[in-house]
């Protein structure tokens, strides 16, 4: 077996194309999510300028509980159920709301929804929930895609981490 060099054993080269594969998953996740982001701001400024208002009847809600990735922390998603008219044509729809909305009301409570004239699919009961959505998005994908352009700045020599024990690469054989 042949001996290998200080410097060798004490670094580990990272392979140039693997960095740039995975930085482009990192900016590609970031643009679609500002993307996304993107749209739901500008549904909140058509609504703003353009919405109509109607009375919406509350016809149910309810609470999703949503487990992390870890499986060990839950995060509430508050739900509400509600119909609309425009015209003759009944709308119905559902939105994930704040808390404070969602223990405000109650089922069969009418509350004001605002829409589009032009499309009444796009609408919003809690005033502002669209415009919020869409700055998080929009800031949750920027840090997605400077965490991508931050990958391609690592350095690809990096210094492989020596055990507490300083034994480092080496292994005892009884």
């Amino acid at each position: 077996m042949g001996r290998m060099k200080p410097e060798e054993a004490e670094y580990f080269t990272i392979n140039w194309t693997k960095l740039i594969a995975i930085s482009g998953v990192f900016v590609l996740i970031g643009a679609i999510v500002m993307t996304l982001g993107y749209r739901m701001g500008s549904q909140g400024r058509m609504l703003e300028a353009d919405g109509m208002e109607a009375m919406a009847v509350v016809t149910g809600k309810s609470v999703n509980e949503r487990r992390g990735s870890s499986g060990t922390s839950t995060t509430n998603e508050y739900l509400v159920r509600y119909q609309f008219k425009v015209g003759n044509e009944r709308h119905l729809d559902r939105k994930i709301v704040s808390r404070s909305f969602y223990d405000s009301i109650e089922s069969g409570d009418t509350v004001p929804v605002r829409y589009l004239a032009a499309d009444p699919a796009i609408n919003e009961i809690e005033p502002g929930r669209l415009r919020m959505g869409s700055r998080i998005a929009m800031g949750i994908g920027a840090l997605f895609v400077l965490l991508g352009g931050g990958i391609l700045m690592m350095p690809r020599k990096v210094k492989k981490p020596t055990p507490a024990n300083g034994t480092g690469n080496r292994r005892e054989v009884p």
